[in-house]
């Protein structure tokens, strides 16, 4: 199932002051790590070692990519609490350089 994501508000202000991240690096990152989980949201939701807790409603995934040369690690937690409406939501992220 495809799924219609968001960031939180909290995420979108940590992205946009995040430093060392071109315009074009956080465009990507958006644009990627929204896309990733509205593709293949339904794996990820399914392997419960993603789970912060058991029964939890949030996931964590990661996504890699590359911005000026360097190559960034995105950590994202999501929440499915409203996937039964189709909704998916990046609650958290935290990006660093290197794998």
């Amino acid at each position: 199932m495809a799924y219609f994501v968001r960031m939180t508000p909290p995420v979108r202000t940590y992205l946009w002051n995040l430093s060392g991240l071109t315009r074009q690096g956080r465009l990507s990152l958006s644009i990627c790590t929204i896309g990733f989980l509205r593709n293949h949201g339904d794996a990820l939701r399914s392997e419960p070692s993603r789970r912060l807790a058991p029964g939890s409603s949030r996931f964590r995934f990661d996504h890699l990519f590359a911005d000026a040369g360097r190559i960034w690690h995105a950590e994202c937690i999501a929440d499915d609490s409203a996937a039964s409406y189709g909704l998916l939501e990046i609650v958290d992220m935290d990006c660093h350089y290197g794998p």
